[in-house]
């Protein structure tokens, strides 16, 4: 379970191995340590004790503190063993065919899933609207001739594939995003795909932009407690300013999480006046949206014969990476 602090003035502390939360110096909660995995902090103001931090470091409890754009900004966690051989094996991954294998996994496994969401898009709507059913079936099988077009390309290192891997992608973006564009045009006017950095206002976009940062920070947690640099990617290229591994591996939960919460956001109409005139969700609209986005992540999926909760096959899909860096395994893009 993962506590959530998202109002000011609450104060987060421990007094008998418990985790206690306080507001205005009363008592709203008090849970067991071994009930909790994961803090985070969604909103300034807030406090918390060193106690409970040492507390927290001594059971690897992360906490995380979000901007109010859902941008993961610090992470707190105890200190980690050395992974120096993982680490060396995964920069020499970037100049081989071991990494040309996971920039295509990482691709083709967005693709999978938004191949998959289009399908289920178009099942939905078979009887209510069978012309845009059909649509979004045919455009769900163009998809899966980029996916075909990704497994054909070929080079040595990283390098030689990154730019046309990413070509392919954003023609299957294109595609999958005008659909889900009509799909949603019933109840909101989605104008298509617009990132953090175009400013947008509308709310799809603004709501599918804050749940990727907060599920970058989540791969970029899973990929640190595996040992691995998140700012070294295959298929994101390295940057200091952004973890190309974090964004590699969160290709493929991008469909399965966010998409999902966010379209069903919309058409329950919990989006409706969800931005303020700056273009920032509401404070109620960030604290619904995680909350929808925390239940999905507890939801049970079944990957490779095992049905767990979305939040560990994540850190699964991190330890299979390194798994295949130091070729003791295969890794498979999550595709439930």
């Amino acid at each position: 379970m993962r506590l959530v602090v998202n109002e000011p003035g609450l104060f987060i502390g421990t007094r008998g191995g418990m985790i206690t939360v306080y507001k205005e110096r009363k008592k709203i909660l008090e849970v067991s340590i071994s009930k909790i995995n994961l803090i985070s902090f969604l909103t300034r103001g807030a406090s918390i004790s060193s106690a409970l931090i040492r507390l927290l470091s001594k059971h690897s409890i992360p906490i995380i503190f979000y901007s109010s754009y859902g941008t993961p900004l610090a992470l707190c966690r105890g200190f980690t063993s050395g992974s120096i051989l993982l680490r060396k094996a995964q920069y020499k991954a970037q100049n081989s065919e071991v990494g040309v294998d996971l920039a295509k996994c990482f691709a083709t496994g967005k693709l999978m899933n938004q191949r998959s969401l289009l399908s289920s898009m178009a099942k939905n709507r078979a009887l209510t609207n069978p012309s845009l059913a059909k649509e979004l079936y045919e455009n769900s099988k163009s998809i899966k001739g980029k996916i075909e077009e990704i497994f054909k390309v070929e080079g040595e290192k990283t390098e030689d594939v990154r730019s046309e891997i990413m070509r392919i992608e954003a023609e299957a973006a294109q595609i999958y995003w005008e659909s889900v564009s009509k799909a949603l045009s019933k109840v909101i006017i989605f104008p298509g795909r617009r990132k953090k950095f175009e400013h947008p206002d509308d709310p799809v976009n603004v709501a599918l932009n804050y749940l990727y940062s907060i599920l970058a920070g989540e791969c970029w947690l899973a990929l640190e407690v595996c040992g691995l640099d998140p700012y070294a990617g295959f298929l994101h290229v390295d940057s200091s300013r952004r973890p190309a591994l974090a964004m590699d591996l969160m290709e493929e939960f991008r469909q399965p999480v966010v998409d999902r919460v966010v379209f069903k956001a919309v058409f329950e109409r919990k989006l409706d006046n969800a931005v303020d005139k700056d273009g920032r969700l509401k404070k109620d609209a960030r604290f619904t949206l995680y909350k929808d986005y925390a239940e999905r992540m507890k939801s049970k999926l079944t990957f490779l014969n095992r049905s767990l909760p979305i939040q560990d096959h994540i850190l699964l899909q991190a330890r299979r990476i390194s798994e295949h860096i130091m070729e003791r395994g295969k890794y498979s893009p999550f595709t439930p």
